[in-house]
Order: C-alpha cells, then sequence, then structure tokens
C-alpha cells in the first residue's frame, strides 16, 4: 500500500454534489473523481492502453482526504457516529456530532473504544468544527473556501445566459496542508505509469475551471497512517462503493454501518449527463471488505462507454 500527498499550487473546486453545483465545493475528493481524473489523464499518455484499462484498472484508490504536517485525517466511522455522553457534558453533543474527520490515533480509538469522544479536546483540539485531533497542534483553519461570481453560459447557443450570475467555490488548503490518498497496483508497471500519470494530472489539475489554472498540485510520497488492509474481518471503507453481485451474499448487511450518496455529473466535451448511482460512502462498516465494481454509467445516445469507479478500498476496522 502506498501514501500519496497533493499539495496544491492553486485552488481547486470539486463538485460535493455530484451534479454540476458550483456553489459548493468539496474538500477532499471522492475515489471515483480521482480515479476518473487518473482514467483521462491516463488516456492522454498511453491512449492504446485506454480501452482495456477504463473496465479493469490497474490500480485501486481510496479517497483524497485532508492532512496537516504528519497528521493524517480519516473519515468518522458509521459505527462510532452514536455518542453515548454523561448528563455533565450533554452541551457539547452538537460539536461532537459535527466531526467527521479524525487523526489517525483517534480514529482507531474510536473503532474499538465506546468513549473515544472524551479523549478530544473541544477547544484546542478541534479545527473548524470538523477535524480533530489528539496529538498535533492545528492552525485555525486548514483550508479556506472563496466565492466568485460567474455568469451562466447556455450550452447549446453558447452566449451568456441572460441574468443568471452564480457563485463559483473555490478552496485554497494551508500551505502546510492539502489531501492524501492510498493506493495499491496490480504490480511494478503499473505503479510507475501510476506516478506518471499523477505528474502530469498535477500540472493540467483536477476539478472544475482548470481552464484558469484551477486544481494544479504537486506529490510526494507520505508515511502510511498506520492502516492495514482487509482481506477479511470487519473492514471500514476509504473509498465509494457499489457492491458487486459476488459481494450481495445472505446477511452481507448483517451489523453493518453506512451511509449512502448519490453520483452523477456530466459526461465531458458531450453536455450530456451520466447516469446516476448510489453508493456506500466513505467511513461505511460492514462484516467483510466489499469488492466493488466499476460501474458502466453511459447513455444510449454516445457510442463510447463511460465507467464509474465503485470499487472497494478497506482497510482492517481497530
Amino acid at each position: 500500500m502506498h501514501c500519496y500527498r497533493l499539495t496544491f499550487t492553486a485552488p481547486f473546486h470539486v463538485d460535493s454534489r455530484g451534479n454540476a453545483f458550483y456553489e459548493e465545493s468539496s474538500s477532499f475528493i471522492h475515489s471515483d473523481t480521482l480515479s476518473a481524473a487518473m482514467l483521462a489523464t491516463w488516456a492522454l499518455i498511453w491512449p492504446e492502453q485506454i480501452a482495456l484499462h477504463a473496465q479493469n484498472p490497474t490500480f485501486r484508490i481510496s479517497s483524497a482526504f485532508p492532512f496537516y504536517r504528519d497528521c493524517y485525517f480519516l473519515p468518522r466511522a458509521a459505527s462510532s457516529q452514536a455518542i453515548r455522553l454523561p448528563s455533565e457534558k450533554l452541551k457539547q453533543a452538537k460539536k461532537l456530532k459535527k466531526i467527521q474527520w479524525l487523526d489517525s490515533k483517534l480514529w482507531h480509538t474510536s473503532l474499538t473504544n465506546p468513549n473515544w469522544a472524551d479523549a478530544i479536546d473541544l477547544k484546542n483540539g478541534v479545527c473548524q468544527g470538523v477535524l480533530a485531533s489528539q496529538t498535533t497542534t492545528l492552525p485555525e483553519k486548514l483550508w479556506l473556501e472563496e466565492d466568485r461570481p460567474r455568469l451562466a453560459i447556455d450550452r447549446n447557443s453558447n452566449q451568456a445566459a441572460d441574468s443568471q450570475i452564480f457563485n463559483f467555490s473555490r478552496i485554497w488548503f494551508d500551505k502546510n496542508g492539502g489531501l492524501y490518498f492510498l493506493a495499491v497496483f496490480n504490480d511494478e508497471t503499473s505503479r510507475q505509469q501510476f506516478e506518471t500519470a499523477l505528474s502530469v494530472l498535477g500540472d493540467s489539475g483536477i476539478g472544475a475551471d482548470r481552464t484558469s489554472g484551477n486544481g494544479c498540485f504537486s506529490w510526494s510520497k507520505g508515511q502510511m497512517p498506520g492502516l492495514q488492509l482487509a482481506e477479511q474481518g470487519q473492514a471500514v471503507a476509504l473509498s465509494l462503493v457499489n457492491p458487486d453481485p459476488g459481494d450481495c451474499q445472505t446477511g452481507w448487511l448483517d451489523g453493518a454501518a453506512y451511509k449512502l450518496v448519490s453520483r452523477g455529473g456530466w459526461i465531458g466535451g458531450s453536455g450530456i449527463r451520466k447516469n446516476r448511482l448510489r453508493m456506500f460512502a466513505e467511513g461505511s462498516v460492514f462484516a467483510r471488505p466489499l469488492q466493488g465494481r466499476m460501474v458502466n454509467v453511459s447513455v444510449d445516445q454516445l457510442p463510447q462507454k463511460v465507467y464509474r469507479d465503485g470499487r472497494g478500498f478497506f482497510v482492517k476496522a481497530g
């Protein structure tokens, strides 16, 4: 398992709803978005490989999560959402409920100790209300969100739409922070090609409005945040997952804790929407890891097939 840190040299906009909503940007990148960006870049470098690669990529990746210096944040597991608090701490419930990201030590604790929230210092150990660390002094803001007014363009006439002004949101990360993701590869050649494509993607940018210089980054290898890939037993998803039919055996959801997200968006250069898809979100917990699958989200009007990466990236719970 490899860890890649993305340090952004420009702001970025990533659709937080999967439906081309520009007025709000996600502060992290879902695995299907990152995988699609990598495959699109792969197609530019090795076009002869992409037909096979799009259906069966030689890499498997997690979503890209925040980091600050050497502190790696992980999505709070769905199984840790319900917290029991003593009566004298009930006023803290709302603050604890908003926390979405835990440093790796807190994250491990949250999977095994029902009183894990006692270790959080809500005054000094929480950043932006959503990140919590037990060991690292966090900045007041790890990222800032900026809104810029834009004029809508009609897709058919390519002319400005009258009076349709909207805000375009962009995320600026602290210079000591950024996003990281985990990856595994089929072989060494795949890893080398992946890193070449990642360098090209960093120069061309990820997300929306790349022609204006948004989304550019540099990358480096990072230390592993103390995680092990799950091959059996209880596992936590660090990617979006669309289960393969083989995953859906009798009782496969017994004891599971999960959230669902809906993903959509446009097919690049076509002005046509992809078919929408429901996925299990990051932080979902299952009794065993799911394989997941690449899903064809093409529409009938287009000759080429478009895939969304719903393969699971699972680590051991605890």
